[in-house]
């Protein structure tokens, strides 16, 4: 049962998915090409995961990918999820504040509820009659 049926909500859960997928393939590709991001990487250094910088920001990249993509989106959103829970644990192991991925995996559930009306991940037949 879809809880929300107007177009609007639609629309602001699409542009909110986009806009942490845009924020994963960012994070993901300044790790890689070392611009920029120093603040990530110092973090990784002192939750002691500098070694797996790479494994890290190509997960972000392949998470935030998946998201846009409308076949691949339910499970960009679970990986998605993955991603930003393992950021919360990684920063609360080096005491930093859990604010900031907690407000983009808050956004992604919000985005994707917006946009399908429903917290369900399910694949679901968008079809008119």
């Amino acid at each position: 049962m879809k809880l929300l049926q107007s177009e609007r909500p639609r629309t602001v859960g699409r542009l909110m998915l986009r806009t942490v997928a845009l924020v994963l393939i960012l994070a993901g590709g300044l790790k890689l090409a070392e611009l920029g991001a120093e603040d990530m990487v110092e973090g990784l250094k002192k939750a002691k995961l500098i070694q797996h910088v790479t494994l890290i920001s190509v997960t972000a990249i392949v998470c935030g990918t998946l998201l846009l993509i409308p076949r691949t989106a339910a499970l960009g959103l679970l990986m998605s999820t993955a991603y930003w829970g393992g950021a919360i644990v990684a920063h609360l192991t080096y005491d930093d504040s859990v604010v900031m991925p907690a407000v983009f995996l808050s956004l992604l559930w919000a985005g994707h509820w917006l946009y399908t009306g429903t917290l369900a991940i399910a694949a679901e037949n968008r079809n008119t009659e």
